[in-house]
């Protein structure tokens, strides 16, 4: 599950109430305990997700990052002007400087004995960017949006950096131990589609078959959030993410060569069990398989009972393969 390590789990909240945030995404250890923690909770979870911050890249970059409570990440500057870039390494040394990460991946790769995959993942480089021309987290993107119309080479030139960053990244995280690759685009709804596929399709392209020439066994998934789906039926992406917002048949007529994954509405995890169960197989059914990846729509959010995973996972593991046959050509 998205965000399946965290906020809405006691044994992170306890943790976390020792340290700070970001302290614990800097310490291997501490990074495997909490990507630890969902699994000893939920014996069924079949995977992993390291723990750690899409924002630990523009750290790498030079920018220092705090998480505030009810607030979010805060950087301590925001790029509001080209100019500002100067204060960017745009080239670190990605091995060095996220070197906590590929160490967390393999401390838990190796506390699980390979039994259970691990998986890797980065911000992509729109949603990123993002981040860092607002300063932090906000409500709405305005200043990135005016970025890409009134300093469109800027915008073009922080993208590509940011784009080879995530390559090294990605790679780096693969000969960890991660062999799954999410790139998670969670923005990419905040601009026109013209706009995205102009300034941010390319790139996510050239990630995905950049990381699969350099590690040819690496699955590389993205995660276009309230995006369009179907500008990555022409890529080497191996999974597509569906959000909450999309239909599984519309998900199969943007992508019908594509694994899916996905869609379940995460605030569905405040309901009853029964009726999250009963959802579950639905949403199953409707998928069809093969080519699918159960999962949520987006991730785990605080006020989350544990009892809700629970459940989830249990509606998932009451499918057979014959309850959910492959979609019918209509469907696709």
């Amino acid at each position: 599950m998205m965000r399946q390590a965290g906020r809405y789990l006691p044994e992170y909240l306890e943790l976390l109430s020792q340290t700070d945030f970001f302290t614990v995404c800097k310490t291997p250890a501490l990074a495997c305990e909490i990507t630890l923690q969902p699994y000893r909770r939920y014996p069924s979870l079949d995977s992993l997700i390291i723990f750690s911050d899409i924002l630990v890249i523009p750290v790498a970059m030079g920018m220092d990052c705090r998480m505030e409570p009810k607030v979010g990440p805060q950087f301590d500057f925001a790029l509001e002007t080209p100019e500002d870039m100067e204060k960017l390494n745009l080239t670190p040394d990605v091995e060095a400087t996220l070197s906590y990460v590929f160490d967390g991946i393999y401390w838990t790769r190796t506390q699980v004995k390979n039994e259970v995959p691990v998986i890797g993942f980065s911000g992509a480089p729109w949603t990123l960017m993002g981040y860092m021309v607002e300063g932090g987290a906000v409500r709405s993107f305005d200043r990135a949006k005016k970025w890409l119309y009134l300093y469109p080479e800027a915008s073009r030139k922080l993208l590509a950096a940011l784009r080879d960053i995530v390559v090294e990244y990605l790679v780096g995280q693969f000969d960890s131990g991660a062999p799954l690759l999410t790139v998670f685009d969670t923005n990419c709804g905040e601009i026109p589609p013209r706009l995205y596929e102009e300034f941010c399709v390319p790139d996510l392209k050239y990630i995905a078959t950049e990381v699969k020439k350099r590690r040819p066994g690496a699955l590389v998934s993205v995660f276009p959030k309230d995006g369009e789906m179907a500008v990555f039926e022409d890529s080497d992406f191996d999974v597509v993410g569906v959000s909450w917002t999309s239909s599984p048949a519309e998900a199969r007529r943007s992508c019908p060569s594509k694994t899916l994954q996905g869609n379940l509405d995460p605030h569905l995890l405040y309901a009853d069990p029964d009726q999250i169960r009963e959802r579950t197989v639905q949403m199953v059914k409707e998928f069809g398989v093969p080519k699918y990846i159960c999962n949520l729509g987006h991730g785990m959010v605080p006020t989350h009972p544990v009892e809700g995973p629970k459940a989830f996972m249990e509606g998932v593991d009451s499918v057979s393969c014959e309850d959910a046959p492959a979609p019918s050509q209509e469907e696709k």
